[in-house]
């Protein structure tokens, strides 16, 4: 199966990613047939070569270097091409089993490039990552276009859509085939070639934003913390949090202090406890700032440059509003509707925050601090509401809330519901040595994955 890069899909380009996001769509050129030597990687790099080791095959995050990536596209793509060419030769009119068929399978390992890539360009995406990141998307964004715009792949996958021996197809087959041709035509498979090279550019560009704009927000959470190096100023902060603290400043060279980092994970529990109201509102305004200090992490104009490209692309694919472009596929269908959506919630939900408000500046103002509730103190009041009104502390529930507990809850689940069973193994490479892996059997005590 060839894999689509996600950007393709124009997801947010926020640093919250998934591991790989695959389509089935493919890439072709006019080459007519290929021979066996030319599906043989032309480099010596482990991550081009097929996954071995237990269960079929496994990631080989071992042996992944970093450095490779790019190389490692190029041959990954150009094999990819190989498969396809296959397809695009063929001289038999397209049918389910020539065409869809063999593109579930192509380009094996461009998909196996992206399992890895997509790990380090997320969770390891540190020292030359993001330089790295820099050089794959525009590779990606191209190789993307490149699908949606062969017109031999489009002519067959066209002609199985509206031939008669489609409505004849299982729900199965009819669903891959409609969404496929669909994201054909809303990617400009019918576009004049002039238009279909503007939109290449546009997308080349947007992957660059996209990649520029999350290292950004990467380097603004590592770039600002908030230093503490007074004791007192940790009051109402569980042990947990001030331990987690202390080992933020540790790891930045600085044992005798306690560390904020601007991330949510070290944000939110802070805000929540933190007695120190000029200190909540330091944090809270440090996150909140990212990539918006007038810097040269600042994606203010990156974001300006987005908005205006996206409409661009748009008015050219023949859609109102990048949100009409968007929004066609996903069960809103249109911005209206998604809006109309918002807007009968809205005004309940601002009705009920400020009820949870008045709670909150009612359980200030009995202590005497005389302020008025500002975004730094919303979690911390919230916490204080609860205790009073629910009797409900979250530091009492925590130890039920580890993760080893909801691991074992989630795993007595499935097997429960499933008949899933899980056991642990060591036997195969991880990408951090936090990382476990457990092998799951079903009821009857076949292997289901790992």
């Amino acid at each position: 199966m060839l894999p689509l890069h996600n950007r393709l899909h124009d997801h947010e380009p926020f640093r919250i990613r998934y591991l790989v996001a695959f389509l089935c769509v493919v890439l072709a050129t006019a080459q007519p047939t290929h021979s066996q030597e030319s599906k043989k990687p032309m480099s010596d790099s482990a991550m081009l070569a097929p996954w071995s080791g237990p269960y079929g095959g496994v990631p080989p995050w071992n042996l992944v270097r970093p450095e490779e990536f790019p190389k490692a596209f190029d041959e990954a793509i150009r094999l990819a091409i190989v498969d396809v060419d296959e397809i695009t030769a063929q001289t038999e009119p397209p049918t389910f089993e020539n065409t869809f068929l063999p593109l579930e399978k192509a380009g094996q390992t461009l998909t196996n490039l992206q399992s890895l890539y997509g790990v380090h360009s997320s969770n390891l995406n540190v020292g030359p990552m993001g330089d790295i990141e820099s050089v794959v998307a525009p590779k990606l964004a191209a190789y993307s276009d490149r699908i949606t715009q062969n017109e031999k792949l489009f002519q067959r996958v066209a002609a199985i859509y509206e031939s008669n021996e489609f409505a004849k197809f299982s729900t199965a087959k009819r669903r891959l085939v409609e969404k496929r041709y669909k994201e054909f035509v809303r990617r400009g498979a019918k576009l004049s070639l002039s238009d279909k090279e503007q939109l290449s550019k546009i997308n080349a560009r947007l992957a660059t934003l996209f990649t520029n704009f999350s290292q950004n927000v990467l380097a603004d959470e590592r770039k600002y913390v908030t230093w503490i190096d007074n004791e007192t100023d940790l009051a109402g902060l569980p042990p947990s949090i001030v331990s987690s603290m202390a080992a933020n400043a540790k790891d930045r060279g600085k044992p005798e202090e306690w560390a904020v980092t601007n991330t949510r994970s070290s944000m939110d529990p802070f805000l929540t406890y933190a007695d120190n109201r000029a200190l909540r509102k330091q944090v809270w305004t440090t996150y909140y700032s990212r990539c918006d200090n007038g810097d040269e992490h600042d994606n203010n104009a990156i974001i300006a440059e987005i908005l205006r490209l996206r409409t661009q692309r748009a008015k050219l694919l023949g859609y109102e509003t990048h949100a009409h472009w968007r929004l066609e596929p996903q069960m809103a269908k249109t911005p209206e509707a998604a809006m109309g959506l918002m807007e009968a919630v809205w005004h309940k939900a601002v009705a009920r925050v400020r009820e949870e408000v008045a709670d909150m500046q009612k359980v200030a103002d009995a202590e005497g601090s005389k302020i008025a509730i500002a975004p730094w103190d919303y979690r911390y009041y919230a916490e204080k509401v609860r205790k009073e009104k629910y009797d409900l502390d979250f530091n009492e529930v925590r130890p039920y809330l580890q993760l080893e507990k909801l691991r074992e809850a989630m795993m007595w689940a499935a097997g429960e519901v499933y008949g899933l069973t899980f056991k642990s193994i060591s036997n195969v490479p991880v990408f951090h040595p936090d990382v476990r892996v457990w092998e799951v059997n079903d009821a009857a005590g076949k292997l289901v994955g790992v």
